[in-house]
């Protein structure tokens, strides 16, 4: 096999029915200097393991690599130290991908900027009875210079981000998330991809958004929407306030500030799906005692966020007016569009 171009990063953790369609899509594809780097995540179900031995002993692209358990972030981690391609490319192995995206990506690379590149598609979300294109916030087109720096200011607290801080659906110079690595935060169980894509972007000298290219088909999994419940998703949030606004910092984004300020009431909007999808009695109770919480409370009144959308214009009117009519009401009108999209 030639030297690879690409390094396509899959982590496993109990995936071996969805394994399958993700690695026909990926080993399709229509470019062929990649490798597969399989990282099986300490996987219990008896069959992901040697799923991925078997992939890998057909197919000579295809390297697997087995590991205690860590959890998703330590995962990939590993499997981006692996790597020996310029360009990394990560996929999950519960997702699949269009059979030309590595070639219409790795089409708009510049070799000048390999160490210090992002190129971004968009993506597909895949949910039962829905499916709908995300695109990402930015024009298409190369960022470089002023108009890159313009975009590092104000990556963060935004309704529709610039481009989305998910590792997947982009090729990303190896080097620049390598050396960006120490940032990351194993605590972290919510936001654990913008804990890397922060700092690689703000280190990123070209950032090209691919016009069109709805290359990555994101499955929605109602059963772990948003990683399901969890008892420390507010403390996890404080964690991710702090640990981004270092990040900033340390990147010298004089914005940090106001960014994570916002970024902060946006990701209150994740806490408040949750909380309205968690099958307890005592839900409308549990809402109203995290929004009414006085520090809560203070920042959601004191710091501004332009929403358009519906349903976030729901949740942000429940978000200020946690009273027991309103919860209830956000709540069945959350269940019930689940209900027909699930």
């Amino acid at each position: 096999m030639s030297e690879p171009k690409i390094s396509v990063i899959i982590p496993v953790y109990n995936t071996a029915k969805y394994m399958d369609e993700c690695l026909s899509s990926v080993l399709s594809q229509t470019f062929r200097e990649f490798e597969v780097i399989l990282v099986d995540d300490g996987s219990t179900d008896g069959v992901s393991p040697a799923k991925c031995d078997e992939y890998a002993d057909k197919d000579p692209r295809v390297i697997a690599v087995h590991k205690p358990n860590g959890g998703l972030m330590s995962a990939w981690i590993e499997g981006a130290k692996k790597a020996s391609a310029n360009y990394l490319c990560f996929i999950d192995s519960d997702d699949w991908v269009d059979t030309d995206m590595f070639e219409k990506l790795y089409a708009l690379t510049d070799s000048s900027f390999s160490d210090s590149e992002i190129i971004s598609g968009n993506y597909i979300v895949e949910k039962n009875n829905e499916r709908r294109k995300e695109t990402q916030g930015l024009k298409p087109g190369v960022y470089t210079g002023d108009s890159l720096e313009k975009i590092k200011e104000n990556i963060l607290g935004n309704e529709i981000r610039p481009i989305t801080m998910s590792r997947c659906m982009k090729l990303i110079s190896r080097k620049l998330l390598l050396d960006n690595i120490k940032y990351c935060n194993t605590s972290i169980v919510m936001g654990e991809d913008v804990n890397i894509m922060l700092p690689t972007i703000c280190d990123a000298q070209r950032l090209v958004i691919a016009d069109e290219c709805y290359f990555y088909h994101y499955r929605l999994i109602s059963d772990s929407m948003a990683h399901g419940h969890n008892q420390k998703l507010l403390s996890n949030l404080e964690l991710n306030d702090k640990t981004f606004k270092d990040i900033l910092r340390d990147k010298k984004i004089s914005t940090a500030e106001t960014q994570l300020d916002r970024e902060f009431i946006i990701m209150l909007f994740v806490v408040m799906k949750i909380e309205l999808r968690y099958k307890a009695p005592n839900v409308t109770s549990r809402v109203r005692a995290i929004f009414l919480k006085d520090d809560i409370r203070k920042k959601i009144m004191s710091t501004h966020v332009d929403i358009s959308s519906k349903a976030n214009k729901l949740l942000y009117f429940c978000m200020k007016h946690p009273i027991f009519p309103v919860v209830q009401a956000t709540r069945f009108i959350l269940l019930t569009y689940d209900k027909k999209t699930n």
